[in-house]
């Protein structure tokens, strides 16, 4: 380095790394740890904040932190602080034959069309499914109205124009402890998405690391 190159260091801030302190501040490329878990599938794993989406209802917006790992399959994550405690809630999608596996496909079907009223008892939980479902549900959402639109919106209003998002009913069901959750998203056209989630407290996520300071 030149002398007038050290002499302009001396007066150049460096800039700040970013600290993360809560998982509601993540950014894409940014890094989590998960603790010890019974699902495989997280426990002492790292991913990386691949997108982030959003998904708005009349009362609520909630950001999708999209995760990728050392495999092929999307995880997904939101930080739901609509209650007193908040949670993470951890999702993952699945097809229409692991639906079969999991329930008969004639009381899945009610989930649509009983007013709200379905209680769904698991037939069996598939190995790739282990820890992740609860053996009965009880239904608490039906046809809730929600629009999802690709990209952050957390410091900026999501767009009014219906146009903007894609427009899905949100069907939800819950077990007695609360911790699991299946979901169906059904989006005009008729494309379903179905969601196994389980609801984790935030400590769940051991480390974080701002992208530009993830571990090598």
């Amino acid at each position: 380095m030149s002398m007038k190159g050290l002499f302009k260091s001396f007066f150049t801030p460096e800039k700040e790394t970013r600290v993360l302190e809560h998982p509601r501040d993540l950014q894409q490329n940014d890094i989590i740890k998960f603790r010890f878990l019974p699902q495989t599938e997280l426990s002492n794993k790292q991913f990386q904040i691949s997108q982030i989406n959003t998904y708005d209802y009349e009362d609520r917006k909630l950001t999708e932190f999209q995760l990728q790992g050392s495999n092929d399959e999307a995880i997904f994550f939101t930080v739901d602080e609509t209650d007193d405690v908040p949670f993470l809630a951890i999702t993952r999608k699945i097809q229409r034959e692991m639906v079969e596996r999991l329930f008969d496909l004639d009381e899945f079907a009610n989930v649509f069309d009983d007013e709200g009223h379905t209680r769904l008892t698991r037939k069996t939980e598939p190995e790739a499914l282990a820890n992740w479902t609860a053996e009965q549900y009880t239904q608490e959402i039906y046809a809730e109205v929600g629009y999802f639109h690709k990209g952050d919106y957390r410091n900026q209003e999501v767009p009014e124009a219906e146009s903007e998002g894609d427009c899905f009913e949100n069907y939800l069901l819950i077990d007695d402890s609360r911790q699991f959750v299946i979901e169906a998203e059904v989006y005009e056209g008729g494309e379903t998405d179905i969601l196994v989630s389980i609801r984790r407290p935030l400590t769940d996520i051991d480390e974080m690391w701002p992208a530009e300071a993830s571990p090598k």
